[in-house]
């Protein structure tokens, strides 16, 4: 009896269920996988073109299909780390260099170098012209790294004075054996003020160097820094993690529906809701500054501050000196921003934002091709448990094993527009309404005899006692 109840509860369900196929998707994409390698599982990060036609928050409206239009399973990945780089910082040593006469040859310079156990400098004696050094201003400095294990990013540098006044241009020189030296870097750090504004920059991008020694040279000739002080910054990155990237915002368009208190408004927009977590202003004209407030929202809701920032544009010989990056913790998927200030700017501003894709995996289930179709009204993706396959892999292939990437082609209409609309449901026909009835009414007699012989069973029980 139990049997034939569980057989009709699950061919109404079977009668009900429908898998979603392409055609109920607005758009696909082939998946161009790697010809030369096979694999059970792949993944892929979302391009801002998959955004751009998905309708659902969540990124439920996509799905992976094989060559038999067949859904296979699908997820998010979940096991990426949820921080996805370490910064680590340390205080270099710094020996200051006598300075090098203009018509001295390069063997002209002799150094004593003193060195500890472990290799690291001490010491640095070169004679008379050492002495000399803190007299004329120094403008070398050798900077020991050799206890730094990863690749440095960039160099910090602080002064104890002057406090304001300070526009300074350093070239940096790497080296292993303090013979030969490769340039790795240009940079300037300053610190201004100007009409209650707080100007500062002490960083050096290196982009990644690794060397034992590093040597700060200055080249310009301003004011003396007193008390300089350089810290290392390295950055442990996720190679396993979506790599972020950067995408520059449509051109600004001054809002002329500005309040009074707003001098210049910029409205940009992207070309699709993005997972948004860094943002770089540019100021369109040398030797300006202006205080910006930038805001953001998804299409028909309201405007939210994202971060405030003095941007400033400064030419220094060659070089235009830009404020940083802004960064925030978090990312929600934004596709409008604004720029706000109260001083009159000749030009827009230049947005461009930083974004991590989000990230799928799918199981090879069927033969390829295979395609991730998306956007729909109506459509949504199984929850597949892909982690516990995924988790099954690596306990053979290694713990630290990750599904090889898969890269989208050119989108393609699928369901086309017609996907994106809700989709009207329609009465059913005569003979799956009559089969429907004909499934409830077996099923209700089945539950029914079963109760019946249950209530039996008990009043004979009764009797019998």
């Amino acid at each position: 009896m139990k049997s034939r109840l569980a057989f009709a509860v699950s061919l109404l369900v079977a009668t009900a269920a429908q898998a979603n196929t392409p055609t109920d998707y607005a758009y696909s994409f082939p998946i161009e996988t790697t010809t030369q390698e096979s694999s059970s599982a792949w993944r892929i990060d979302l391009t801002p073109e998959v955004y751009a036609w998905a309708q659902e928050a969540a990124l439920r409206d996509i799905e992976v299909f094989n060559a038999a239009g067949q859904p296979v399973p699908f997820a998010r990945s979940t096991n990426e780390p949820a921080a996805t780089m370490r910064e680590q910082s340390a205080s270099l040593p710094l020996l200051t260099l006598p300075p090098t006469p203009s018509n001295a040859r390069a063997n002209d310079l002799r150094l004593v170098i003193d060195r500890d156990a472990s290799g690291r400098l001490r010491r640095i004696d070169a004679g008379e012209q050492a002495a000399s050094a803190a007299r004329a201003g120094a403008k070398d400095w050798l900077l020991d790294a050799s206890g730094v294990a990863q690749a440095i990013d960039r160099l910090v540098l602080a002064w104890s004075a002057p406090a304001a006044g300070v526009v300074a241009r350093f070239a940096v020189e790497a080296s292993d054996d303090l013979q030969t030296w490769r340039n790795v870097g240009n940079g300037t750090v300053l610190a201004l003020e100007q009409d209650g504004a707080r100007l500062e920059r002490h960083d050096i991008a290196l982009g990644g160097v690794r060397a034992s020694y590093l040597r700060l040279h200055r080249i310009d000739d301003g004011v003396e820094l007193g008390g300089l002080t350089v810290r290392s910054h390295s950055i442990e990155r996720e190679s396993s993690a979506p790599a972020r990237v950067w995408l520059e915002a449509g051109a600004g368009i001054r809002d002329a529906g500005a309040p009074t208190a707003i001098a210049a408004r910029f409205d940009y927009v992207l070309p699709a809701a993005l997972p948004v977590d860094s943002a770089r202003i540019e100021l369109a004209n040398d030797n300006a500054l202006a205080p910006l407030t930038l805001l953001a929202r998804m299409p028909g809701s309201a405007w939210n501050e994202l971060a405030s920032v003095t941007a400033f544009r400064l030419r220094s010989g060659d070089e235009a000196i830009r404020n940083g990056d802004i960064e925030w913790t978090g990312s929600t998927r934004l596709r409008e921003f604004r720029l706000e200030t109260r001083v009159l700017l000749a030009a827009p501003p230049r947005l461009t934002l930083r974004y991590r894709p989000d990230r799928f995996v799918f199981l090879a289930e069927g033969h390829g091709p295979y395609t991730l179709a998306v956007g729909s009204a109506h459509a949504r993706h199984a929850d597949y448990p892909v982690d516990v396959a995924l988790a099954s892999l690596r306990a053979r292939l290694g713990k630290d094993w990750q599904p090889p990437a898969a890269q989208l082609g050119v989108a393609r209409e699928s369901g086309g527009m017609q996907a994106l609309h809700p989709v009207a449901i329609a009465a059913p026909s005569p003979w799956r309404r009559w089969l429907l009835w004909g499934v409830l009414v077996v099923a209700a007699t089945v539950v029914g005899g079963f109760a019946l012989s249950l209530l039996r069973r008990a009043g004979s029980e009764r009797n019998d006692a």
